[in-house]
């Protein structure tokens, strides 16, 4: 005879993924990271390399990858952003790391951190 698996059994490790899930951001937060980012020239980037992400930090991560016909040689860009509670319990973005992602012709690369502006 098999054993009954209990309803409970099933439900608490979903129920743990979801709270473990990464914070998401704002579309509004989501602009204001972009456009910070994009004032940073390559050679601004690169003149901060980074050894890792902190540990412990709340992170959201965004895609600011090219769009590219062949994927074979591009990388994926992301963007690492530290979020940090602000005196009402929401978040609020406060620094991000640029993350390039390994391609055909460069290793995974990170740098940051680059302090974003306060928000009201």
């Amino acid at each position: 005879m098999r054993p009954i698996v209990q309803l409970s059994s099933l439900i608490r490790p979903a129920v743990a993924l979801v709270a473990a899930a990464a914070p998401v951001l704002t579309p509004a937060q989501q602009d204001a990271v972009r456009a910070e980012y994009r004032k940073l020239t390559p050679a601004e980037i690169e003149a901060h390399p980074a050894p890792a992400l902190p540990d412990g930090a709340k992170l959201a991560r965004i895609d600011v990858s090219a769009r590219m016909r062949s994927a074979s040689f591009g990388h994926k860009t992301f963007l690492a952003v530290r979020l940090e509670s602000a005196d009402g319990g929401a978040d609020r973005p406060v620094e991000f790391w640029v993350e390039y992602g390994r391609s055909t012709n460069h290793p995974a690369r990170l740098f940051g951190p680059f302090a974003l502006p306060a928000t009201p």
